[in-house]
C-alpha cells in the first residue's frame, strides 16, 4: 500500500479572480466588524442614556428602589395639582383678600421651585409610613383614598359677593363703648337709605367706597369668591346662599351693625374639570395620583395617632435648668461679653444733643445711683437693669452680647472704657452721645466651644453654682433670668439632640456634656425626674403642634432609607 503526496497549491498559477474574491471577502468582513462595533458602541451609549434618564436609582427604602421615572411621575402628580390650585386662586383675585391670595400664589411658586426634593421625600416617607403602619395599628383604606381623590377634584359651591356695612357705633366712640338705641337707629336709617339708593340705580361699588365701614370698601365692597366654610366671611355666604345672581340681600342686623350683601355671581359645586384635564395632559395616571394621595392620608393618620395616642396627658418628664451659648458666626475669634446700664438726659429720644446741662446732670446722677446698686454683692442686674434707657438690653439684664474687641461697632468712648476694664469690674459713668453708661465686662472666651467645656468642668465641680452662672452667662434671656430654669420637659418638646441629652440625665444635680446644635451650645442640669407626670394643657397643646415632625423623624430613622443627595432638600436655618 502506498500513499500519494497531497497536491501542493501552486500560488503562482492561482486564477486572479480567486485573489480578488478573497480581497472582497476580507473587506466585507472588516466592514461587518466595524458596523458591529459601532452598533455595540451606539447601543451601549443609548442604554447608558436611557438608564440615566429613566432607570437611575434616586431613593430606596429597604429593598424597594425608586427610579428617576418614579420620581418624574411623582413630580408630575404634585406639580399638576399645584398648577390647578394656582389657576384656581388666580380666578379668585379681585377682592379684599387679594394680598392673602398673592401670598398663597407665592407659596405655590416656592413649592414648585423645590419640587424634586419634595417629590423624593414623599416617595420615601410614603413607603416608610406604609411599612410602619401595622406597628401603630394605622391603616388607610382604598375607600378613604377614593373619597380624598374625589374631594380634591371637586370644586365646592362658591358665591361672588360684595358687601356694604354700617357700624352702629360712631367713628369717634370711646374704646369699649357699646352702641345705644340711638346709635342703632342712626345705623338702621343709614343702611336703609343706602339700600334704597342702590335699588334706585346707584352704583354699588362707588357707594361701598364712599359709605361702607368694611375693610373691603377700597375694593368697592368686593369679597370676590367665597365658600361656605370661609373663616372670615362664612356669615355672608349664609346670608346669600339662597339668593340668585344679581340679588341684593338685606339690610341684615349683626352684632356690631348692619350689612347689605349683593350676589355678583354663583358657581354650583361640581367636578373640577380643569384639574382633571391638567392631569390628563400631564400623563398622570390614576394609580400614581392615588399613591400620592395615599401617602398624604397616611401622614395625616400618623399625625392623628401622635396627637391622641403618643402625646397623652401623662408623660415621662425631666425638670431641668439650662445654659445656652449662641453659635458664633464666621471664624471663631477671642471675644468679650459686656453688659451696661444707660441713663439718658432725654429718655427714649433718638437725639440727645438738645438736652440741657440740668438734664445731663440728672442722667449722671441716675448712672451713679445705678453703679452703687450694681456694686452690691447680691446685685441682680435682671432687676435693676429694667430701669435702663436702653430698653432692648435692659430686658436682658443689660446684656449686649459677645463681641470681638478688635472689630466692635461700639462708639469710641464705650470701646475705650471696655479696654480698661477687667472681667467683673464696673466702670465709672461713661459719657457718650447716647447718655451715661455703667459698663461691666462679664466674661472673656477663646471660642464658644472652649467656653462651654470650661463651664462644664466648673459646674461638675460646683453644681450649686449653676443658677448664678446661668444668670450671668446664658444667652437665653428668659431662662437666664430664672437661673436657667426650664421647668418640666416632656418628650418631643425640643429637637432630638436636646431631648436625648435631657432624658439621658438620671440623677438630680447631674450636668450634661455640651450639646452642639445649629443655633448654639446647650448645657443642662437635672433638677428632678418623673416617670409619669401630668402635663399642663398649654404645654401639651404646644408639643402636639410642634413635635409631630420630631416623632416622624424617629420613625424614619428606624427604617433603612437612602436618597440621592441631588434630591435632598437643603436644610433650613433656625
Amino acid at each position: 500500500m502506498s500513499f500519494r503526496n497531497r497536491p501542493v497549491l501552486d500560488r503562482k498559477h492561482r486564477p486572479r479572480w480567486q485573489d480578488e474574491l478573497r480581497t472582497q471577502q476580507l473587506i466585507v468582513a472588516g466592514f461587518a466588524v466595524a458596523i458591529a462595533m459601532a452598533i455595540g458602541i451606539f447601543g451601549a451609549a443609548a442604554w447608558s442614556d436611557h438608564y440615566e434618564a429613566h432607570l437611575r436609582p434616586v431613593a430606596a427604602v429597604g429593598d424597594v428602589t425608586y427610579t428617576l421615572d418614579d420620581l418624574t411621575d411623582r413630580m408630575d402628580a404634585i406639580s399638576t395639582e399645584l398648577q390647578g390650585r394656582y389657576e384656581d386662586l388666580q380666578s379668585r383675585l379681585g377682592g379684599v383678600r387679594d394680598s392673602l391670595i398673592q401670598q398663597a400664589l407665592q407659596s405655590i411658586q416656592d413649592a414648585l421651585s423645590s419640587l424634586a426634593p419634595t417629590a423624593a421625600d414623599t416617595l420615601v416617607l410614603g413607603r416608610v409610613l406604609s411599612s410602619s403602619a401595622g406597628r401603630y395599628d394605622i391603616s388607610v383604606s382604598d375607600e378613604a383614598v377614593s373619597a380624598e381623590v374625589t374631594k380634591r377634584q371637586t370644586v365646592p359651591e362658591r358665591l361672588k359677593l360684595s358687601i356694604i356695612t354700617v357700624a352702629a357705633l360712631p367713628k369717634d366712640a370711646a374704646s369699649g363703648a357699646k352702641p345705644t338705641d340711638a346709635d342703632w337707629a342712626r345705623a338702621e336709617k343709614e343702611i336703609n337709605d343706602i339700600a334704597a339708593a342702590i335699588k334706585g340705580g346707584a352704583d354699588f361699588a362707588a357707594t361701598a367706597k364712599e359709605k361702607s365701614g368694611d375693610s373691603s370698601a377700597a375694593a368697592g365692597g368686593s369679597l370676590s369668591w367665597i365658600e361656605a366654610d370661609d373663616p372670615l366671611y362664612s356669615t355672608y355666604f349664609a346670608d346669600a346662599a339662597k339668593a340668585a345672581k344679581g340679588d341684593l340681600v338685606g339690610p341684615i342686623k349683626g352684632d356690631t351693625g348692619y350689612r347689605l350683601v349683593r350676589v355678583e355671581d354663583k358657581k354650583a359645586a361640581g367636578t373640577d374639570q380643569r384639574l382633571k384635564d391638567l392631569f390628563s395632559a400631564a400623563g398622570v395616571t390614576d394609580a400614581e395620583y392615588r399613591a400620592y394621595v395615599r401617602g398624604d392620608l397616611l401622614k395625616a393618620a400618623f399625625d392623628d395617632h401622635f396627637q391622641t395616642k403618643v402625646m397623652v396627658p401623662y408623660q415621662p418628664q425631666r425638670e431641668v435648668a439650662q445654659i445656652f451659648i449662641a453659635a458664633q458666626q464666621g471664624i471663631p475669634v477671642p471675644q468679650q461679653r459686656v453688659r451696661h446700664f444707660l441713663a439718658q438726659p432725654l429718655p427714649g429720644e433718638a437725639d440727645q444733643s438738645k438736652a440741657t446741662d440740668a438734664q445731663w446732670a440728672a442722667a449722671l446722677a441716675r448712672a451713679e445711683a445705678f453703679r452703687v446698686e450694681a456694686s452690691k454683692p447680691d446685685a441682680d442686674w435682671y432687676l435693676i437693669a429694667k430701669e435702663s434707657d436702653d430698653t432692648s438690653s435692659g430686658s436682658r439684664g443689660g446684656d449686649v452680647g459677645w463681641y470681638d474687641p478688635g472689630s466692635s461697632s461700639f462708639v469710641p468712648e464705650f470701646k475705650a472704657a471696655i479696654a480698661k476694664l477687667k472681667v467683673g469690674e464696673l466702670s465709672e459713668p461713661v459719657k457718650t452721645q447716647f447718655g451715661y453708661h455703667i459698663i461691666e465686662v462679664v466674661a472673656e472666651r477663646i471660642t464658644a466651644a472652649v467656653q462651654a467645656d470650661e463651664m462644664v468642668t466648673t459646674l461638675r465641680a460646683h453644681p450649686d453654682q449653676f443658677a448664678q452662672i446661668a444668670r450671668d452667662e446664658s444667652e437665653d434671656a428668659d431662662s437666664a433670668a430664672k437661673g436657667g430654669d426650664l421647668g418640666w420637659v416632656i418628650p418631643y418638646q425640643f429637637e432630638k439632640e436636646r431631648t436625648d441629652a435631657i432624658f439621658k440625665l438620671s440623677k438630680p444635680g447631674e450636668i450634661s456634656d455640651p450639646i452642639t446644635t445649629p443655633s448654639g451650645i446647650y448645657i443642662f442640669k437635672l433638677l428632678a425626674t418623673a416617670e409619669l407626670r401630668w402635663v399642663p394643657t398649654q404645654q401639651l397643646t404646644s408639643v402636639r403642634q410642634s413635635g409631630f415632625d420630631l416623632w416622624l423623624s424617629e420613625i424614619r430613622d428606624r427604617a433603612v432609607t437612602w436618597t440621592d443627595p441631588q434630591f435632598v432638600a437643603a436644610p433650613t436655618s433656625g
